[in-house]
């Protein structure tokens, strides 16, 4: 009796002991006994950490990159290659060889023309610097990460600190110099930071808003802000988002192909349009390839609103949802639903089914029905 009172008394501890072994990892680089047993390379835990504080130092080495960069352009605009607009002193271009100061003026002389195209307001504006980039050295400099023509736009760090596009002149690797790209053929390159010159660096809270899902560094592809301003204040044709067919054989379409998110919201769901735009939490973000829906959403503001109604959002303290509140008496998801709406509509009459699912459904009710009939008489007969 006294043995079986002592093993009860073990058996707990010895339990407990066993599962420490299987479960918990040791230190280091040692694996639990359980993970080696499924085959695993490692702990769970320890990847989804590791992998954590990598994407955290890569995403402070590339501030700290950005940082450095732009200290070095306000320093330039300091220097003697600098032109400040002739009426706008918040407004600077430097370049370098081989551009001259009639060259670096056409540029500068584009972009006073570009911010004249974006609604105003009352208030500080932010500071602008563009940075014209055209020494033939760059283009065999393999760490600079800019593309022939493309700009490429750095967030100002401080209310003080200009927001700075950075255009880059010179083809990477060419094997002679070619002749620089003209704004015109360009096009619109300001983006957001053409917007932070009008209206000033936005509110903490809408900063990081913007800063979500993929407007990293608050950089637009070239031209887009401005031509979705000019699409959201005219009719454009809209693109149908369909529903994937019932009958395909690609299933994985269901999950991964559809913005399910953007079609909820389309069909009159707000909290879905609110969650489409970044407003509230949740991945909606999976079908966006290029300008994320924020642009859209910040385009629509600006050309469907006042310029007073978009810097009381703009330079609100509140949180996203309450800011679009306060500044346009309605709801935030009603106003990305009608966002979303100028641009996409679904697809009239919702998923179907092919005739041989719909005899498939109808064979399998009527075996549920006579089976149903069968059984409940064999009960009634037994009673």
């Amino acid at each position: 009796m006294a043995l079986k009172r002592w093993a009860w008394a073990w058996a707990p501890v010895a339990a407990a002991a066993l599962a420490a072994v299987l479960l918990l990892p040791g230190g280091g680089e040692t694996r639990s006994l359980l993970s080696f047993l499924q085959g695993s390379p490692s702990s769970l835990r320890v990847l989804s950490h590791r992998d954590d504080v990598r994407r955290a130092l890569e995403v402070q080495r590339g501030r700290l990159r950005d940082a450095e960069r732009a200290d070095s352009l306000i320093a330039a605009a300091r220097g003697p290659r600098a032109l400040t607009a002739r009426d706008d002193a918040l407004t600077t271009v430097v370049y370098e060889t081989p551009l001259s100061a009639a060259d670096a003026r056409v540029w500068l002389d584009a972009a006073e023309k570009e911010l004249a195209r974006y609604p105003t307001a009352a208030g500080p504006g932010g500071r602008l610097l563009i940075a014209l980039y055209s020494n033939p050295a760059r283009s065999r400099a393999t760490g600079f990460g800019l593309w022939y023509g493309t700009a490429r736009r750095l967030p100002p760090d401080a209310a003080t600190s200009p927001c700075v596009v950075e255009l880059n002149l010179v083809p990477r690797g060419a094997g002679r110099q070619r002749r620089a790209p003209t704004p015109g053929s360009l096009g619109p390159f300001l983006g957001l930071c053409g917007l932070i010159r009008r209206f000033g660096m936005p509110a903490p809270g809408i900063a990081r808003w913007i800063g979500s899902a993929g407007w990293r560094a608050y950089a637009v592809a070239d031209g887009g802000l401005m031509s979705m301003m000019l699409e959201a204040a005219r009719p454009v044709p809209r693109i149908t988002l369909s529903r994937p067919d019932l009958t395909n054989d690609r299933p994985w379409e269901w999950y991964y192909g559809t913005p399910w998110v953007a079609i909820g919201c389309l069909d009159g769901t707000w909290s879905l349009c609110a969650r489409d735009v970044r407003i509230r939490p949740g991945d909606a973000n999976s079908w966006w390839y290029s300008d994320p829906p924020q642009a859209q959403f910040v385009a629509y503001l600006l050309a469907t609103g006042t310029p007073q109604q978009f810097a009381a959002f703009w330079r609100s303290p509140l949180p996203t949802a309450d800011a679009l509140r306060q500044a346009y008496g309605r709801p935030a998801g009603e106003l990305a639903y009608r966002s979303l709406s100028h641009w996409y509509v679904t697809a009239q009459g919702g998923p179907h089914a092919g005739p041989e699912l719909m005899l498939a459904g109808l064979f399998w009710a009527a075996a549920a029905l006579v089976l149903a009939l069968v059984v409940g008489r064999r009960w009634t007969t037994e009673i």
